[in-house]
């Protein structure tokens, strides 16, 4: 069994310098954004003569036909004069670009007539849901860094949403223990410390081998198999099989293998204690991968025991996994918290 190296020997490792910028850290992509819908459906009505150039284009009765807030419709506005397909006019409002000698005003009638031809145009699902995850990956993003505070508002006008659809977006952020309010009930992101982590592995050793238990008979031989092949390819090709693969294996082992889970409430514990998969993602984005080959290994164990049906093996690999991880898992943790402040999104504030 390979050992896991020790906090001074990653120390040793990031003499090399860190790859620069902060990327994504893979959470599943949202939805597409409500004012990119827009967008996409006043250009190919513009690109397709419908509304020709000098068209009048003004936010308030955009947004009445499409049945919309303002806020996405003004973005979507400012995009279209940043690719020049419209400008300002004179007073309120925008024109289409283009030679035209007069201003052409549309009756409201026909003016919904033309954006509403097809109804699947506009995605009109809760906006919280188009921009969750996007939220959840730039706050997450920052933990390791430090204290923040987000704006509410601020946040809203980034992501062009309202205020309320900001507010479900924080509450939610808040049900899963990623942010939390302070006396003054300030939306805080606190930085993750070594306790956070301690506490959250405990709680999934506690937790996931249980889970395991529970699904594990009615797990897919075709897909313990798919998942399999990817570990054996990945521990074959370490470490060109690179940072994303690591990142959709882990995603597999420690998320998509509990979707069976009938009991909510354990899922939604185990959900909300999965903090501690945070750090090697970030860490992977910032130094070249190293020190993952041992839990390939404790992945592959663990598959093994599922592809012969010895869920009970299965489980007790699982267990010693988690425990095996707390330590290279601080010890990246504090690698990570010497590095400089990355960018992050304007809505949050650093505080300490």
């Amino acid at each position: 069994m390979m050992r896991a190296p020790e906090y001074s020997e990653i120390m040793m490792q990031t003499c090399d310098q860190p790859k620069k910028g902060l990327n994504r850290i893979g959470i599943p992509a949202a939805a597409p954004f409500l004012y990119g819908t827009i967008h996409d459906l006043l250009a190919a009505r513009i690109t397709s003569g419908e509304l020709p150039a000098g068209t009048v284009l003004k936010e308030t009765s955009l947004s009445h036909q499409l049945g919309i807030s303002r806020a996405p419709v003004r973005r979507a506005l400012g995009l279209l004069v940043e690719r020049g397909l419209i400008t300002p006019a004179r007073g309120q409002g925008y024109v289409v670009s283009g030679r035209a000698d007069a201003q052409v005003v549309i009756s409201p009638r026909r003016l919904q007539q033309i954006l509403n031809r097809e109804p699947g145009d506009i995605d009109r699902s809760a906006a919280w849901e188009r921009i969750l995850a996007e939220v959840v990956d730039e706050v997450t993003a920052c933990m390791p860094f430090g204290t923040f505070r987000i704006q509410e508002a601020e946040l809203g006008d980034y992501h062009a949403v309202s205020r309320t659809v900001a507010r479900d977006v924080l509450w939610r952020l808040m049900d899963q223990r990623l942010i939390e309010k302070d006396r003054k009930s300030h939306w805080i992101v606190g930085q993750m410390t070594a306790r956070d982590l301690h506490e959250t592995i405990e709680m999934r050793t506690l937790l996931e081998p249980a889970a395991l238990a529970n699904v594990g008979k009615g797990l897919s031989q075709a897909w313990i198999v798919g998942i399999a092949q990817r570990v054996e390819k990945a521990i074959a090709t370490f470490p060109a099989c690179g940072s994303a693969e690591l990142d959709g294996i882990e995603q597999a082992m420690f998320r998509t293998m509990y979707d069976g889970q009938r009991n909510s409430r354990l899922l939604g514990s185990i959900q909300r204690n999965q903090i501690s998969l945070l750090v090697p993602k970030l860490f992977r984005q910032h130094f070249s991968i190293r020190d993952d080959l041992p839990g390939l290994y404790d992945h592959a164990a663990i598959l093994n025991s599922l592809l012969h049906g010895d869920i009970k093996a299965a489980c007790a690999r699982l267990c010693s996994h988690l425990q095996r991880t707390e330590a290279l898992t601080l010890a990246r943790l504090r690698v990570l918290s010497q590095l400089p402040l990355p960018d992050h999104a304007p809505y949050m504030t650093a505080i300490h």
